[in-house]
């Protein structure tokens, strides 16, 4: 994924170099950000998951490092006016 010039909008794309996006996903429908998920799935092992909530549906998505999966989320919960809940890895507005 990359943000486009629109900062309430987040785009991903099939590789590095399609000009389509495979999907929009409006950040003005999050609900909630969740950092750190696991899944059991054995692709996903020490993977660095995070999700995006919408109204709609959740979106998963994976980053190549515990840095890069915060720096997301810090970027797409300052977008969204989130402050983290007690549980640490939740973001809500």
């Amino acid at each position: 994924g990359r943000l486009t010039g629109d900062p309430d909008v987040l785009e991903y794309y099939k590789n590095d170099h399609a000009k389509k996006p495979i999907r929009i996903i409006d950040l003005n429908l999050c609900q909630q950000v969740d950092a750190g998920l696991t899944f059991n799935k054995k692709e996903f092992e020490n993977s660095y998951i995070f999700d995006i909530n919408t109204i709609d549906r959740i979106f998963y998505l994976v980053a190549d490092s515990e840095e890069e999966m915060n720096k997301w989320v810090r970027c797409i919960c300052d977008i969204c006016g989130f402050n983290p809940t007690e549980e640490g890895s939740h973001f809500v507005a």
